[in-house]
């Protein structure tokens, strides 16, 4: 002989009373606040409230359910009904599912309710709209400093190449001043020669000599403030490597920066797609 199914024997009271124990110990180890109801097919037979409910447990055990709402509606369709609560109802926003409870013959002889709170939910939903705010904010922000630095990035660049293009004149001023030299050294040694014919010449030469003479202090003269300006040259070159090595300096900064703020920006963008995910799951819960 098989051995008898004691399952099959179950009235619709007892299994009605195994699910309502059972929502008892559901009603605990949810961590979210909860309220968990069973019904038969006319009245309350469990109502396990939770801590934000203010409705009192023995105002509804026993007690007619609402003629609308998902429990009548679970019941005439047999289907999972989900829906929300107002504050109004049990002093707390609730977040209710209800499905059907069936015998082992498949006919619905009651429900059971799970209602959630909300509470939790709002002030999620409220703390990720705040960061979503922020990270909007922050990223825009980002945005307009990043931009601001590759417009510094690029300004600096400008300022190196034309410290650069500084240089060159600097060497090609040098150049000329050389030419320069080397004329005033000609003509140096030009006003010599003029002055020794001129002695030859004796007293013909005189006016001769003097201009030789004249020519002679005008070449050392030029030779002076050639070197004079070579070495004006000469310190202007190194105050402006000087400055070359800071821009280059200020560039690899600028750079840096532009591409921290780039980096920074991506991470704003990562966190507001993080904020958008956390109002999604708010929406679960």
């Amino acid at each position: 002989m098989e051995p008898e199914n004691n399952s099959c024997n179950l009235s619709d009271n007892q299994l009605l009373e195994i699910v309502g124990k059972m929502a008892s110990l559901f009603h605990q180890i949810i961590p979210i606040d909860n309220t968990i109801a069973v019904t038969d097919k006319e009245k309350f037979l469990y109502y396990l409230m939770g801590d934000e409910a203010v409705s009192a447990k023995n105002d509804i055990i026993g007690k007619p359910f609402p003629n609308a709402g998902n429990i009548p509606t679970t019941l005439k369709t047999g289907n999972l009904q989900r829906g929300i609560l107002p504050k109004e109802v049990y002093g707390v926003a609730f977040k209710s599912s209800t499905i059907p409870i069936k015998n082992t013959n498949g006919t619905i002889i009651g429900t059971l309710t799970l209602a959630l709170s909300l509470k939790s939910q709002t002030a999620l939903q409220e703390s990720a709209e705040t960061i979503a705010a922020s990270a909007e904010q922050l990223s825009a922000s980002t945005e307009s400093l990043a931009t601001s630095a590759m417009f510094l990035s690029g300004k600096v660049s400008d300022v190196l190449g034309q410290t650069q293009e500084i240089i060159k004149l600097i060497d090609q001023t040098n150049n000329i001043l050389d030419f320069v030299n080397n004329v005033a050294a000609n003509s140096r040694l030009l006003g010599l020669n003029a002055a020794i014919e001129a002695a030859r010449a004796g007293q013909y030469g005189r006016g001769f000599a003097v201009v030789a003479d004249e020519i002679r202090k005008m070449a050392e003269n030029s030779a002076k403030s050639v070197n004079d300006t070579k070495k004006l040259l000469s310190t202007i070159n190194e105050r402006v490597n000087d400055l070359m090595k800071q821009v280059e300096e200020l560039t690899d900064v600028a750079h840096s920066q532009a591409a921290a703020t780039e980096e920074m920006t991506a991470g704003i963008q990562s966190f507001a797609e993080s904020t958008q995910i956390v109002q999604q799951v708010s929406q679960v819960i």
